[in-house]
């Protein structure tokens, strides 16, 4: 159906659209707009994810799977690898409460989460019937996935699952031994390469190597197939690489288009791949793990990184970054067209540390009056017309003031805005035009130690 517009309201609109900065006159596009594959619509909108690092390591208040080599927190009081899998026989999560986690974590905004379910140290944290290192073989068979994922969906948070294809424990009947194809089976480095200059992988014909993977691949295949098989829906999946030699076919496209076939609406990262490897599938980037980009990525994108020291929990001296830092950091991707995903480790009797509920609690409040910059906006044009981080919605800039060292903010070859409001109290804040540029300059009573989050309307 074709539908007329008068003439005189349609010469109106665009004098009315004249005045705009360009990304109100036109629906804001995150740069390069090219996605890696068929993303699911909730995912960018989202904004903030809760990354949870957990197992046995805990109990020994080292890293998660790279705790295993001898070179990992050196002196490592759980090294070789026999030392840190008995981890596992202390393991038992009596206080066990991811209600209580996500709860808190719903409060503070967060729309998501991932669970280890399993890392590179190969522990399983539901009762797998594949391998023989998880709750089955150590908790009587406890299922530790299913109240994460209950808790999940009471709370309104979509379903992450991060799953390694990396397993350093498995050596069935017939494997040559615990690591392989790593060619130390001592653990004596991560990475042997750096230090020793010798070669990470074993020194052998790819068919041989390839036929090894087979039985390998029919294990990690079996145990994807029990995470997207017994627990619903799953909203995400988090995958973080083999670690083999690159001329290994990995069967990444058979492996995309089967977990697709369990889950026709899950979202898959790009780490479905060697970890030296091209990343060539997955619905979304993941390379800015615990560093900022440095341009624009473009497509859909996602920052990891560790908030209290290490990933997975370091004990109780362990210093955590602010709410602060965290909420300058979700700014700062949203602005950028990205998503943030912060990691925090849970104790080994199953509680998160006091640290994680005071940042909830600031977070909450921050988002009471803020959240509305965060979520469901486009990138901006930071820094091209903007000093300040800027998100969109419509006709909207949400102007983000980090820094304690900045009190203003020039918008660049801008119109005249129809208003400027401190989101966090509705106060009007003052402006000034200097050419096509406007001049933000908020009351310096108004700031505090968060994002000071200004609303320009167009």
């Amino acid at each position: 159906m074709i539908t007329t517009i008068p003439r005189r309201r349609f010469l109106q609109s665009l004098a009315a659209g004249a005045c705009l900065p360009l990304a109100a006159q036109q629906p804001a596009e995150r740069a390069g707009a090219v996605r890696k594959g068929n993303i699911q619509p909730w995912f960018h909108p989202a904004a903030l994810g809760l990354f949870i690092h957990w197992g046995p390591c805990s109990v020994g208040g080292i890293e998660i799977g790279w705790g295993m080599f001898k070179d990992v927190d050196a002196p490592n009081p759980y090294w070789p690898p026999q030392k840190y899998r008995a981890l596992a026989d202390r393991f038992d999560p009596q206080n066990y409460d991811p209600d209580k986690w996500l709860a808190a974590a719903a409060h503070a905004g967060f729309k998501y989460a991932v669970l280890i379910t399993r890392h590179c140290d190969g522990y399983a944290m539901w009762p797998s019937e594949y391998g023989d290192f998880g709750t089955k073989q150590k908790m009587k068979g406890r299922d530790l996935v299913r109240p994460y994922v209950e808790a999940c969906r009471k709370h309104g948070l979509k379903v992450g699952f991060y799953y390694c294809p990396t397993d350093w424990t498995y050596s069935p009947k017939g494997w040559p031994y615990a690591g392989f194809p790593r060619r130390d089976p001592d653990f004596n480095s991560a990475n042997p390469l750096k230090k020793f200059g010798t070669p990470n992988y074993v020194d052998m014909p790819q068919a041989e190597l390839q036929r090894y993977f087979e039985q390998y691949y029919a294990y990690v295949k079996g145990q994807v197939t029990e995470l997207l098989t017994r627990f619903g829906k799953v909203d995400l999946l988090w995958w973080d690489g083999y670690d083999w030699p690159t001329e290994v076919d990995l069967h990444g496209p058979e492996m995309e288009e089967y977990v697709r076939k369990l889950q026709p609406a899950i979202v898959q990262n790009d780490r479905y791949v060697h970890w030296h490897g091209k990343k060539s599938q997955g619905d979304y980037n993941t390379d800015l793990e615990a560093r900022d980009p440095s341009t624009r990525p473009p497509g859909d994108w996602e920052q990891c990184e560790q908030i209290c020291v290490g990933w997975s929990y370091r004990g109780p001296k362990a210093v955590c970054k602010p709410a602060s830092y965290l909420i300058e950091r979700l700014a700062r991707d949203r602005a950028w067209g990205g998503n943030y995903l912060p990691d925090f480790g849970p104790l080994p009797d199953g509680t998160m540390p006091s640290s994680f509920y005071a940042i909830c609690t600031e977070m909450t409040e921050w988002m009471k009056h803020s959240a509305v910059s965060i979520y469901d906006v486009e990138s901006g044009p930071y820094p091209d017309r903007s000093d300040c981080p800027v998100t969109v919605k419509g006709d909207t800039w949400f102007v983000h003031f980090l820094t304690p060292n900045q009190r203003s903010a020039t918008l660049k070859n801008v119109g005249t805005p129809k208003s400027a409001t401190l989101l966090r109290t509705g106060k009007a804040v003052p402006w000034s035009k200097e050419g096509d540029d406007v001049l933000l300059v908020p009351a310096q009573s108004d700031f505090t130690p968060l994002d000071d989050v200004v609303r320009v309307t167009w």
